[in-house]
């Protein structure tokens, strides 16, 4: 092969490369349908900067949930349980602390407290924290928007469940 069909063929190579990797890029920015490229990394720099704008939300949320608990001894979990419920729109999203050494909470239980105060639960997490404590995170949406769901309720109902 001659220099010149060789470059010719790395060219070719290198387009069907891009050609992929921008269509992988435009599954995740616009997946409902296809833009042109200059559109679609505009698009995808604006996402980037939404994720990395929800990131640091999320880190400074955990260091205000977890920022006492984590700087007291052993012996003092008296803050513990700590319960935050955060409603926003039709999204409610719940935050639980506890002890390991409390009573132990199923995570179906807190689920389906959501569910039968009319919530659709998006997301459901049990994280173990330094063999310390448990965090407990459910996000749910309001399955009939105009209703609503009652955040006060949905306390009131797991504070029965930790008590």
């Amino acid at each position: 092969m001659s220099p010149r069909e060789q470059r010719n063929v790395r060219e070719k190579e290198r387009r069907t490369r891009m050609k992929h990797l921008f269509s992988i890029l435009s599954s995740h920015v616009s997946p409902t349908h296809r833009l042109p490229v200059p559109q679609l990394i505009d698009q995808a720099t604006s996402y980037m900067i939404q994720l990395k704008e929800k990131v640091n939300y999320l880190r400074e949320k955990k260091i205000t949930l977890l920022g006492n608990v984590g700087n007291h001894s052993e012996g003092s979990s008296s803050l513990l349980p700590k319960l935050s419920i955060y409603s926003r729109d039709s999204t409610i999203e719940m935050n639980l602390i506890m002890d390991l050494n409390m009573r132990r909470v199923m995570l179906h239980e807190l689920v389906s407290v959501f569910e039968e105060e009319g919530a659709q639960v998006m997301n459901a997490n049990l994280q173990n924290l330094n063999d310390r404590m448990i965090v407990y995170t459910i996000v749910g949406q309001a399955i009939i928007c105009r209703i609503g769901i009652d955040p006060s309720r949905i306390e009131e109902r797991v504070r029965d469940i930790i008590f």
